[in-house]
């Protein structure tokens, strides 16, 4: 079903572009609710994955302009400090990541939260429900006209991230490269892209090559790329078309001195003429993503109607929201948008 709905995800992308103007319709979108906006108690709101957030801040304003009962609203995953997430609720540190959103989810009511954004999958468990409604695709990045070669294998990836590559010069299928050490940096614990990246390479632990700063995902703003020419880093590559292509980065939520117009195997991450990430990618590298439900809550007779009006199969995001979805660079997931998996 997934490699159907991707290869058909291009065509849905490209229609998008023609369908900007609909889109754009629906007002700017939001980062954090507006200022001096606090969330009813009865509204929706979301916390967690930095790689969907952009995203979620989209489907807020379009969804809101509907007028629903309870209107949605969430929370970006920076910057650090302490949030009061809808009125009457506790206040909480803000979740920076998937795992920090749905540690926050269970740790809370939905006096407090609602959904935690996810970019990464369920674990073992059953405690909540994960929903995906889109497709992303995470790749490597590195620095623009640095060290790194324009494509690496699953093997040199492997190598990199595993530390048995640690030298540019140790990659001989693309010539002869720098003798210079490879920075390897990766997103914090807890990040899904983190997670699943590795996951993706078959790399455990922390390896002690990596970079001991953690910049944050899907941002090559971070002061510690600054002229390090060496550096390597994943990133989500639907993200990354958002950012670049679809103009919904902003001055740091941006690549920065990063460049993910790359490639894995031969393959180019980065379907430049019609700007959506190559859908012959591998497998491998691909992903769905997640709005994270209790599955309690779902099932309540009040909060249930709720979360089913925006994220159900029926629902208003996966009934109307594929143009929106496929404007931030996601790829759509056809008839898999909606579908529940228990998992924590």
């Amino acid at each position: 079903m997934r490699s159907v709905t991707r290869k058909l995800a291009i065509t849905s992308a490209i229609a998008a572009a023609a369908l900007g103007a609909v889109v754009a319709s629906n007002g700017a979108a939001l980062a954090d609710p507006p200022s001096g906006t606090t969330p009813a108690a009865s509204d929706i709101v979301a916390v967690g994955s930095d790689t969907i957030q952009a995203l979620d801040n989209g489907v807020s304003s379009a969804y809101n302009a509907t007028s629903p009962t309870s209107k949605f609203y969430s929370w970006d995953a920076t910057p650090a400090g302490n949030i009061t997430p809808k009125t009457g609720a506790s206040t909480i540190a803000r979740p920076n990541g998937s795992g920090q959103g749905i540690t926050a989810l269970n740790a809370n009511t939905n006096a407090t939260i609602d959904i935690a954004r996810s970019s990464r999958g369920p674990n073992t468990g059953s405690t909540d429900w994960f929903i995906p409604f889109a497709v992303d695709a995470v790749g490597w990045s590195a620095y623009t006209g640095g060290n790194a070669p324009h494509d690496l294998s699953s093997f040199d990836l492997q190598g990199i991230y595993g530390c048995t590559i640690t030298n540019w010069n140790q990659i001989t299928d693309e010539g002869t490269l720098p003798n210079a050490p490879i920075d390897v940096y990766v997103p914090q614990s807890g990040s899904g892209t983190r997670s699943f990246w590795l996951s993706a390479l078959g790399v455990t632990g922390t390896p002690s090559c990596w970079k001991t700063t953690t910049p944050e995902e899907n941002e090559g703003t971070d002061a510690a790329f600054a002229g390090d020419v060496n550096a390597i880093f994943p990133y989500s590559l639907s993200h990354y078309i958002g950012q670049v292509y679809d103009s919904k980065g902003t001055t740091t939520d941006a690549p920065g001195v990063l460049d993910a117009n790359r490639s894995i195997d031969g393959t180019e991450q980065i379907d430049t003429a019609n700007k959506v990430w190559n859908s012959n990618l591998s497998l491998t590298y691909t992903r769905n993503v997640y709005h994270v439900v209790r599955q309690a809550d779902w099932s309540n007779a009040t909060e249930g109607p709720r979360l089913k009006a925006l994220l159900d199969r029926n629902g208003w995001l996966c009934a109307s929201g594929g143009t929106l979805i496929a404007s931030y660079g996601f790829q759509t997931l056809g008839n898999a948008c909606g579908t529940l998996t228990a998992g924590i």
